[in-house]
This record gives structure tokens, sequence and C-alpha cells, in this order.
């Protein structure tokens, strides 16, 4: 039975200069992290896989130095923003357009311009790839809000969005053989402060 262990990213460094479209931890994502490592380094850990996108590379980094792993990078874990000019947390996409609020939460993926079923079905293929070649019974998968929630809404059978929250360093765990035999195991673990110290 493999083992999946989800990770949305630490907090992000929004309006980061350099890097606005892809930015890193801030502090308290950093610190997030470093916690995590701590709390998942005794779990059997034996393969990490990220998407693409730094701040979900940052997030897993302490957890893979902590267990000597290399991290596989998965372009199908990343975010419905990988293609954005400036990254945007929900919390700003809110104050920024109230207006279109409502269609962001209907569709992240179309408020970005891309494509719902293209995006369900990108990351299901990277979950699915993951699961065909586990090469390890325990995985952990840092990846973003979106695809974390796309693969649970793909256990549930259902179709349409579900308004629930997937907290930054929070962890997910799904267990199962293939991408259609996944049960969940637990949504959104909070194993962290969200302080910085």
């Amino acid at each position: 039975m493999t083992k999946l262990i989800l990770i949305r990213h630490g907090m992000p460094d929004e309006g980061h200069p350099l890097r606005p479209h892809d930015p890193p931890l801030n502090e308290v994502g950093k610190n997030q992290a470093a916690q995590l490592a701590d709390r998942l380094a005794n779990e059997g850990v034996g393969r990490i896989v990220s998407s693409p996108q730094m701040r979900a590379q940052d997030t897993a980094s302490p957890l893979a130095q902590r267990l000597d792993l290399a991290i596989e990078t998965i372009d199908f874990l990343a975010e419905v923003d990988l293609y954005t000019d400036r990254y945007r947390s929900p919390e700003t996409i809110r104050k920024e357009n109230p207006g279109r609020w409502e269609e962001f939460q209907i569709s992240p993926a179309r408020f970005f311009g891309r494509d719902d079923d293209e995006f369900r079905d990108g990351v299901l293929r990277g979950f699915a790839a993951i699961l065909a070649d586990p090469k390890q019974s325990t995985i952990a998968v840092f990846s973003h809000g979106m695809p974390i929630k796309t693969v649970l809404l793909h256990i549930l059978g259902l179709t349409t969005a579900v308004k629930f929250t997937i907290g930054h360093c929070s962890v997910t765990r799904v267990t199962g053989e293939s991408i259609d035999a996944l049960r969940i195991e637990s949504v959104n673990e909070t194993l962290i402060s969200p302080r910085a110290s």
C-alpha cells in the first residue's frame, strides 16, 4: 500500500521584488517548512516529489536535507497560477478583485485563463505517474491548494468545486495503489504554528 503525504507549501513571500511570479517562502514559511521537516522526519518517507514552483521546492528542502533525499520535480503538481506574472494569495485576489471573487471560488483555473478539464487531467496524470512507479511505500508530495483539492475531489467522485481550505504547510494523507483506488486518511492536518520564531 502506497502512502502519499500531501503537503501544501509554506507561506510565500508575496510581492517578492526579484521573483514576483514565483516567489520563495517568506520568514514565516521558512519556519513552517523547518517545523514540518521535524514532524515528518520519522514517518518513513523514502521519496520526495514537488511542484516546480519555488514555494513548494523551498518547503520540501528541509525534509529532503534531513533525510538526505533528492527532490524529484513533477510539473503536473504545479498550481493554477504557474504561468502568471505575479503570485497573488487568495486573500489578495479577494481584496483586489471583489467583483470576481465568486468566479475565482468556482474555478481558479478559469480565473487564471486555464481550462478546468486540462488542469484537472494534468494533476491526476501527475499523481497517477507517482503511483504507477512509487519506488517507496511512503512519499511526501509538496504541492499547492488546488492540486491537493483536485485529488481529493477525484477520490470523492465529485466534479464540481467544493469550498474548503488547505492551509499553508498542512498535511493531507491518502493511501492506495492507483489514482482510482485512493482512500483519504486525513485532510488539512495543521502540524505547526503559523507564527515565525
